[in-house]
């Protein structure tokens, strides 16, 4: 190829041709690096009055925690709330004085309006309820009026081993959230009754009758014993479950 002419041409259709492909990619990334952005979330929020909270945008991982997504985030809130706020950092503050029960949702754009996602947020007082959180469930049980620590007989259908969480949403559920071993073993409402220290579980999944338990705080309430009225199929009775913070 003698003419120069022709060469420039060649030249400048290659660069052409390579700026384009170019762009194309970075216009359309591909759809693996797109997955986290499009499976990002904020997710419900329980607070304790009177705390704060760092908050993130995160994805979910198949076989464990959800992780921090790597992104501009701006925060807000949906409506101006008196002692709910966040900062443009993403911390959120709530006032010791917000009622127990209040809810308030929280706004967050990603990469300057690539995905816009909200929120729940829950406020709670720990003396209002108390149960609020994650218990891990002993193998073992408390039986009798002296809470005697015992073996359990062994069941199919127990639900010792698994951890009980308690949501200020007023839902519950059994299971282990994280990890290839994560399962749902009993989810639904309850209704707590601080003065009489009485639990209603509602059962939602599996759908199985509503059940009445009594508990019992020990040590410091980092201990939580749960004692059905009615019969349950894992529990000798008498006997009721020892849930640790």
């Amino acid at each position: 190829m003698r003419n120069p002419y022709t060469r420039i041409l060649l030249c400048v259709f290659c660069c052409s041709t390579f700026s384009t492909i170019v762009f194309a990619v970075r216009k359309h990334p591909s759809k693996a690096d797109d997955w986290p952005l499009e499976n990002a979330s904020i997710g419900a929020v329980e607070i304790a009055a009177g705390t704060s909270r760092q908050m993130q945008v995160t994805y979910p991982t198949p076989d464990g925690p959800s992780f921090p997504l790597k992104a501009s985030v701006a925060w807000s809130m949906e409506t101006p709330m008196k002692g709910i706020s966040i900062d443009k950092s993403g911390k959120l503050t709530v006032d010791a004085d917000v009622p127990h029960g209040t809810t308030a949702t929280l706004l967050a754009d990603v990469e300057h309006g690539r995905k816009k996602l909200s929120g729940k947020v829950y406020v709670y007082h720990p003396d209002e309820n108390p149960l609020i959180g994650t218990w891990r469930v002993d193998t073992r049980v408390a039986c009798g009026e002296s809470q005697e620590i015992k073996a359990a007989a062994a069941s199919p259908l127990s639900l010792r081993g698994y951890n009980w969480n308690f949501e200020a949403s007023q839902q519950f559920w059994v299971g282990r959230a994280q990890s290839i071993a994560a399962r749902t073993m009993l989810a639904g409402s309850y209704k707590l009754d601080v003065k009489s220290a009485k639990i209603e579980l509602t059962p939602t999944w599996p759908k199985k009758p509503v059940s009445n338990w009594n508990y019992l705080f020990k040590d410091g309430g980092k201990t939580l014993i749960l004692r059905p009225l009615e019969h349950q199929d894992d529990l000798e009775a008498g006997c009721g479950y020892i849930l640790v913070r």
